[in-house]
């Protein structure tokens, strides 16, 4: 990790939470002061001190927020309550053993998204999507001043991303371009997993491929124009999801894994971490996951079928994929069937963006994702006031 970013160069996995929570201060989203206030008084060894004084952000931050909005003072209301969300998000990634809990914050975190959404220039629109036996919550956004079908980023979750920290990474950049921007909570994120019980899959286009199914019944989006976007664990997924579902226009896979080592992911982690890993992937043991296929989350063999333009993204400084990071991204590429491809290594450079996905500046990631998307003609539309 860039030392400049490193809270504490000790604590990796702490470390990078609070580079992504900086990456979203830059966004408007967060707010450097907060963010600090908050870790001088976190004990990096100390879970408990880690939520604790998160929520306490949080909750100042929406007592603000509401004090504005009693006044009348919605901009102050909404950029509080967005702030707000993301601190106790921060909070519930930290909340290993008390599922209760978790579930709570879960709950209050997309509470304080859908307040400030009601604000957003485009408000979010609730939809579900039907998968198995249960119907998995999500959010349409489609700019208004757009008429006619327009093209949609269905952004993908990571590992342990939720709906509403996807919409403040790309959404906003997005919409203003002129994109319809669609989220779900997908299984192994979110409620879908600690509600409704529903874990991830590695053949993730049994379920995403029900997400396509609802987008095209939807008057605003070309069905010509769907565009993925997978980052981290996700970006496993963008790329077999569009080995097998030839609906998508376009795919991106950030900071994706061509085939994930179980022990070696996992055997790093604290046990309360590397349980919960187990869960979002219904598995009970390390030994599951080495004997069962059905954790078998590999690529190998089937990236051929891709026919869509294919965007790989890779940060120099990327930790969190192993083994040999660089190698995975580029075998993900190098086996893809696409004929229009591109490789975009993020090297050494003064603007960053070379962290995991590029968590340490999102304005990287919407620059080069835009970029690519107008040399293959799915480029934003004109500006809102041309």
């Amino acid at each position: 990790m860039t030392i400049e970013f490193s809270h504490w160069p000790e604590h990796y996995g702490r470390s990078f939470q609070v580079t992504k929570i900086l990456g979203l201060a830059s966004l408007g989203f967060a707010d450097v002061t907060e963010i600090f206030e908050a870790c001088k008084r976190i004990d990096p060894g100390n879970d408990e001190t880690w939520v604790k004084e998160w929520l306490a952000t949080a909750e100042a931050v929406e007592r603000h927020g509401r004090q504005a909005e009693a006044v009348g003072n919605w901009v102050s209301a909404r950029d509080a309550y967005a702030r707000a969300c993301n601190y106790t998000r921060t909070a519930e990634f930290m909340v290993m053993d008390d599922e209760k809990e978790k579930v709570r914050l879960i709950r209050k975190s997309v509470e304080l998204f859908e307040a400030a959404g009601q604000y957003f220039d485009v408000k979010p629109e609730k939809v579900q999507i039907p998968y198995e036996d249960a119907m998995l919550d999500g959010y349409l956004f489609s700019p208004h001043w757009i008429k006619g079908p327009k093209p949609t980023l269905f952004a993908l979750n990571g590992g342990e991303e939720h709906s509403t920290e996807n919409y403040f990474n790309l959404g906003p950049a997005f919409i203003a371009g002129g994109y319809n921007f669609f989220v779900w909570d997908q299984p192994g994120t979110g409620l879908s997993l600690y509600e409704k019980g529903k874990t991830r899959r590695a053949d993730s286009e049994a379920f995403h491929s029900r997400a396509i199914d609802f987008l095209l019944t939807r008057p605003e989006v070309d069905p010509a124009r769907i565009i993925v976007f997978g980052e981290s664990f996700s970006g496993y997924d963008s790329l077999r999801f569009a080995s097998f579902d030839q609906r998508i226009a376009a795919v991106v896979s950030d900071g994706g894994t061509h085939k994930f080592d179980w022990p070696a992911m996992l055997g790093w982690m604290p046990p309360s971490l590397a349980a919960h890993g187990l869960r979002i992937l219904g598995a009970k043991s390390l030994d599951d996951l080495a004997n069962d296929p059905q954790f078998a989350y590999d690529l190998e063999g089937v990236l051929h079928r891709i026919e869509c333009p294919l965007l790989v993204v890779h940060g120099a400084e990327e930790a969190l994929v192993q083994p040999n990071p660089l190698r995975q991204a580029l075998t993900n590429y190098e086996q893809a069937g696409s004929k229009n491809k591109t490789f975009l290594p993020i090297e050494e450079r003064r603007l960053g963006g070379l962290e995991h996905c590029q968590v340490d500046t999102k304005h990287v990631a919407r620059e080069v994702v835009l970029n690519w998307l107008c040399s293959i003609g799915l480029g934003p539309s004109a500006p809102r006031s041309a």
